[in-house]
């Protein structure tokens, strides 16, 4: 729980909506834990459907929940829905009337700047940035989609004029934004896990048995990839983990075939977390790295596998491989060679010494990441505000 203490400033403001394109994620839930102790929260969220296990409530907090389906992987096929639900969220916010509004994706900035232009130019915006879409980096795309990309640029920066604080989750989204963005507006926020979640992971830990486990929790998204890991296994006395959301059933029918798979699904964070990753050895990590994005994101994975003291795989060419061969917590491999992540992940399987030696580093970072501190510097921006 966070209150204010003697020390701090009170808000001037008195009501907050977080407006989010899907529903909200581990990462968002403790934005949303943090604010509802200082301001009325509101959170409006669009459910595209497809998810067999939603179930989002928190205390404290009014939810209004958009359900219109739509394809999560097209953004073109997408632009209809995002319109209706666009539309649908301009009418919540202007029956609310927030003082903050916190964003997170261009499609939701788009309705708070229109908010902010045409109903309370006073109200205060945050945009967080924990990716960046391929349409807003140079990522080459076919016609018309170009034209839709460069559009999207522009009007990112016009929108960026009226943001009150950026929130970036790796530094290296900032080059996209230190040309037009002030620095001093912006803030630094790792994608560190509430740790409170992987209180009984030791306990857990305990009843690991063989064989050797790699775990991919998550977005089962990156499906190429994913098909590399899946032959890699292939014949080894190993078996591979699989938790998240699937857009579709490739991966679950792929698990009835093949019986050195587990398949999980969805899970709820807060339950399930430290459960999934007690029963791993690995954690996989390795994405499309063609993409921009890919290449200069930091995702939870890095962060939750430290803390567990478990090593991770990574694609190479990218600022979380650089971050691991720093911290020597895991180890790279091309994202699209099968031989390299094949070789990758018999290395960890047979060399006990570097599987060791990710170990204990990860061991000595852990102490590091401090969730609280996270939620101790979201906490005072925003009462800055």
């Amino acid at each position: 729980i966070y209150t204010l203490s003697l020390h701090d400033a009170l808000p001037i403001y008195e009501l907050i909506v977080f407006l989010l394109n899907f529903t909200p994620p581990p990462r968002m839930i403790k934005r949303i834990r943090v604010a509802k102790e200082i301001f009325e929260t509101f959170v409006i969220f669009w459910d595209k459907g497809g998810d067999d296990k939603f179930d989002y409530h928190e205390s404290g907090v009014t939810n209004h929940r958009i359900l219109i389906p739509a394809n999560r992987n097209n953004p073109v096929k997408r632009i209809l829905p995002t319109l209706n639900v666009q539309r649908k969220a301009m009418t919540l916010l202007k029956n609310i009337r927030p003082d903050i509004i916190h964003v997170q994706s261009y499609d939701m900035l788009e309705t708070a700047y229109r908010y902010r232009k045409t109903v309370d130019k006073n109200c205060k915006l945050i945009y967080e940035v924990p990716d960046i879409h391929s349409y807003l980096t140079e990522d080459t795309h076919p016609f018309p989609v170009n034209l839709i990309s460069r559009r999207f640029k522009r009007r990112e920066k016009m929108m960026g004029s009226m943001v009150d604080l950026l929130i970036l989750t790796s530094m290296q989204f900032w080059p996209h934004f230190e040309n037009w963005f002030p620095k001093e507006k912006m803030l630094f926020l790792p994608n560190i896990p509430d740790l409170s979640h992987f209180s009984d992971y030791e306990n857990l830990r305990l009843s690991k048995t063989a064989p050797f486990t790699v775990g991919y929790i998550g977005g089962l998204r990156y499906l190429e990839e994913l098909k590399l890991l899946v032959a890699a296994m292939e014949g080894e006395n190993m078996r591979l983990l699989m938790a998240g959301f699937e857009d579709g059933h490739y991966f679950k029918d792929l698990a009835e075939e093949k019986d050195f798979i587990d398949y999980y699904g969805k899970f709820f964070y807060d339950d399930s977390i430290a459960s999934l990753y007690a029963k791993c050895d690995v954690i996989y990590s390795i994405y499309d790295a063609s993409k921009k994005n890919v290449r200069i994101a930091l995702p939870n994975k890095l962060y939750e596998s430290v803390h567990c003291h478990l090593p991770i795989m990574v694609a190479k060419d990218t600022y979380l491989a650089e971050i691991v061969q720093d911290w020597g917590v895991g180890i790279a491999a091309k994202h699209n060679n099968g031989e390299e992540i094949k070789a990758a992940l018999m290395k960890l399987y047979k060399d006990r010494s570097f599987y060791d030696f990710c170990v204990e580093n990860a061991k000595k970072k852990a102490p590091e990441l401090s969730s609280e501190k996270v939620a101790s510097d979201y906490r005072k921006r925003i009462i800055q505000l």
